[in-house]
Order: structure tokens, then sequence, then C-alpha cells
């Protein structure tokens, strides 16, 4: 009878907590028992502005997600969890692979979710009203997932996503992106465009994830100079960007603040991979020969203006070269270009850093910063070797002789 009376007044209690506590948390988890869903978007400072496009969906149709609540400690509520962005209900090649085939099979209770363009994933989560606060972080492209790691930090309430390990630095690929010569650039289908978002709510969908691009692009065009004027061909036969850092270790922690994408990337003394890439880009040999920039002759395709070159690249610190005269015998990040008008062949060597570096800063040095897009042109043509003749006058030397 004791024990009776004990269970009914535990029960009591039970009932009385959860009446006080859903008054109490009305207005603060009116999401509760909800789906947790995401938007993901791109950094505008970084999209393609000339088509407006920031929404991840852009550039990548999958993302990860790592995510964790609060209640008596960190519990894990996703661990790189994969979302894939969904037009219409049936389309999609990483999530709803098997039963349920389709978002709406899982998300019909959620009214505007069902089948409306969005991301979705397996395995539906709810938030959880007794959760006093959840911290997400998210990656792209999914392809980086056994290289990434993400991890809740508590002390300062933040994820921290780390790229690569000790034992296995990431690479950026050492290869041209663009396959052929554009007007426009690609912005999509990187295979290495690293991209990452955090955030923070207590219970709020859709979670918004804002990705950074951590990379930094480096673009080339290509211009023929308004002194060269000749029926010859002027063709680019080769551009190469070398002598750069190819791999490195990233974290998040280590960033110091949205204007400076660099600090987060850190390569050991030692430990740099130092690579070229070669443009246009070429299967067969690297790169494009007899690339025809002038516009003299039928058929020619004039590249004047065209992206000729696209490449991701590690963020790092370059130096400034002090003697461009004997760059091909340094090691300072160099832009290597041949080239030819008629049958005369031009190669130069070009400092990177210099060709940024204010002349009158004073810096010996120059960032390529992570989330930054930077674009070369390069102008072809030297100047004309011209030829000014004259005839010295005819020294006169006048002898008589007599012949006896």
């Amino acid at each position: 009878m004791k024990r009776n009376l004990l269970l009914i007044a535990a029960t009591a209690l039970v009932f009385a907590g959860c009446a006080e506590e859903s008054l109490l948390d009305k207005t603060v988890n009116e999401a509760a028992n909800k789906p947790i869903g995401f938007d993901a978007f791109a950094n505008k400072a970084t999209k393609a502005m000339t088509n407006n496009k920031s929404d991840l969906n852009f550039f990548y149709d999958a993302f990860k997600v790592s995510g964790w609540k609060y209640t008596d400690g960190w519990k894990v509520v996703f661990n790189k969890e994969t979302n894939e962005y969904f037009d219409n209900d049936t389309q999609g090649d990483y999530v709803y692979a098997t039963a349920p085939a389709k978002p709406s099979d899982e998300w019909a209770s959620a009214a505007n979710l069902a089948t409306t363009p969005a991301w979705y994933y397996e395995d539906v989560r709810y938030w959880d009203k007794f959760a006093t606060k959840y911290q997400f972080g998210a990656f792209a492209p999914i392809t980086a997932a056994a290289n990434v790691a993400i991890t809740y930090n508590n002390s300062a309430d933040d994820c921290t996503i780390t790229m690569a390990s000790s034992e296995s630095k990431f690479t950026v690929e050492s290869t041209n992106l663009m396959a052929t010569p554009s007007t426009t650039l690609a912005y999509t289908g990187f295979t290495t465009d690293f991209m990452t978002a955090v955030a923070h709510t207590n219970g709020s969908s859709p979670v918004t994830l804002t990705f950074t691009h951590e990379l930094a692009k480096f673009d080339i065009k290509l211009a023929l100079n308004s002194s060269v004027k000749t029926s010859q061909p002027v063709v680019v036969n080769e551009i190469k960007l070398h002598n750069l850092n190819g791999s490195s270790y990233y974290d998040s922690s280590k960033e110091t603040g949205v204007a400076n994408f660099l600090t987060g990337w850190n390569t050991p003394t030692g430990e740099v991979t130092v690579y070229e890439v070669n443009g246009p880009g070429n299967a067969t040999n690297g790169y494009q020969l007899n690339l025809d920039i002038d516009d003299q002759t039928d058929g020619d395709q004039n590249y004047d203006g065209y992206y000729v070159f696209e490449s991701l690249m590690i963020p790092q610190t370059i130096q400034e070269a002090t003697n461009e005269s004997q760059l091909d015998e340094l090691d300072e990040a160099c832009i290597y270009v041949k080239y030819s008008i008629g049958s005369e062949e031009f190669v130069g060597y070009y400092a990177l850093a210099n060709m940024f570096i204010d002349p009158n800063s004073g810096d010996t040095s120059f960032d390529l910063a992570g989330g930054n897009e930077y674009i070369l042109t390069i102008t072809v043509g030297p100047a004309p070797i011209y030829f000014t003749p004259t005839v010295t006058p005819w020294v006169e030397n006048e002898q008589n002789y007599d012949i006896q």
C-alpha cells in the first residue's frame, strides 16, 4: 500500500513539473518537438557575382553537418550527417537511396517541407525543449569527409572544424580547373572548394548555415598589347603558376576574424609540398599549345579578355622577389609564361608577390587569403625590335704619287 502511494506521489510530481515547464518555456522553445531543418548559403562576399547566386546548392548539392545539444552536458545530435538539396520529391544521389525513398515519406508532418525545394536528411531529428543551446558545424564537399573532423568546444561555446591530420595533410589539386578558356568563371564543379559553416541556436528551424570558402582562388586572363600590330600569329604556348605550397592543415579555431582567412591554415616548416599548376588545361600535356590570342587570320580564336586559368590554392604568404631577372633560378612563387610572335619565342618569369604588393606600402610579402579571388591579366607582347640605320661620312684620305 505504501508502495502504491509513493508511485502516485512521484507521478503527480512529474506531471506538475511538465505543466510548469510548458508555461515557462512556451515562447523560448516554440519550435520544440518540430523537425530540425537547415538553410545553407555561400558567403555573399565570395559568390559568383555574374549570376547573383549565393545558395550553397549553386556550388554543391550536398553537405555534411555535425551538431550537439546541451542538456546536462553536450550530446550528439548529428555526426557528419549528409544533407542533400531536393528540388522535387524524388531527386537525389546521397540521401533516401533506400526506403524511405523520398523526403515526403519522412517529412510529411512538417507542413511546408514535405515537397518544397530544400535540404533534407534521413532519420529526422527534433528540437529538444529541455536543451538550452545547440551548436552546429558543417562542411562541403562531402568527399572531404574522411579528412574532416568537427568537435564541440564547451568553453568557447563553438564548434571547431579541422581538415586533415598529422598523418594526412590536405592537398589541393594542382590543376587548372578551366577545361577551355571562357569569358566567365566556372565557380561550380570544384572537387576541393573546401567550405565551412558554424551556427548556434536555442532551437529554431531552419538553422542558417553560411558557408565560407576556406581556400583562395587564382584566375588569369590574357590581353594583347596594343603596340603589337602584326599579321603574324601571336601564340601563348604555356602558362605555369609554380613554387606554391600545395598542402597544409586547417583548424577553424585558429581563425582570427572574418577579414583574415589565412591563420586557420598551418603548414609546419619542412612539410611544404611545392607544386605547379599548368594552364590552360589539356589532358595530353598539361597545357594548351597554340593558344592564339590575335585576331588577324580567319578562323583564329581571339582570347583577348578570356579567362584561361582558374585554380584553387592553399592560403599562404608569398615573399617579394628582390631580383626578378633571376627568378628562373630562385624559389619564389612565380608566373611562368612562354609565347611566340611569328617564329620568335619569348619566355618570362614574373614574381607573384611583386604583382600584388603596393610599391608604396613598404611590404615585402603578400597574403593569398582564403575566401578571396585574385584575378591577374597578362598582357602579351614586347616592344617591337626596330632599327635606325645611319651611314657614317666618308673619311677623305687623299694621297698624291708621281710615277717616274
